[in-house]
């Protein structure tokens, strides 16, 4: 009886302290636009872009209870140098619409980044990992144009 408990317990500690492997950011492209997706605990943060809105990625997070004044994006390489680039808040409804400004060097950064921070209203909302953000970027250019 004593053994079947132990057993037991471990399974259970050894089930809470494994932490559950982050998905990649998941990709979809066609007709001019290209779309990442990847849900950062209650929150879906999906990154979009069109064919006729050249240099701006549109930047979702679904869903998102409050008004916010500002965004920004926190983008982290792989040699640890940090990228920090603002987004300019669009509307909110159910979710909140964010902006961000496009270069080459930005969507260089986003393509080759280990990671992803987000703060809105100077309160990191999520941090993510990056893999499929190169997948992303080649869509960009593909779709989109830029």
């Amino acid at each position: 009886m004593r053994s079947i408990l132990l057993s037991g317990a471990l399974a259970l500690l050894t089930m809470f302290s494994t932490a559950p492997a982050r998905a990649d950011w998941a990709l979809s492209q066609g007709n001019g636009s290209a779309a990442m997706s990847q849900q950062a605990g209650p929150v879906k943060i999906t990154f979009f872009c069109t064919r006729s809105r050249p240099d701006q990625l549109q930047v979702s997070f679904d869903p998102w209870p409050q008004p916010a004044r500002g965004a920004m994006i926190w983008i982290t390489l792989p040699d640890g140098r940090n990228d920090r680039q603002p987004m300019d808040v669009m509307a909110r409804d159910r979710a909140l619409s964010v902006t961000l400004m496009t270069s080459s060097l930005v969507l260089e950064h986003l393509q080759q980044a280990a990671s992803l921070g987000f703060d809105i209203d100077n309160r990191e909302i999520a941090r993510t990992n990056a893999k499929g953000t190169g997948a992303f970027r080649l869509a960009v250019l593909e779709q989109c144009g830029f």
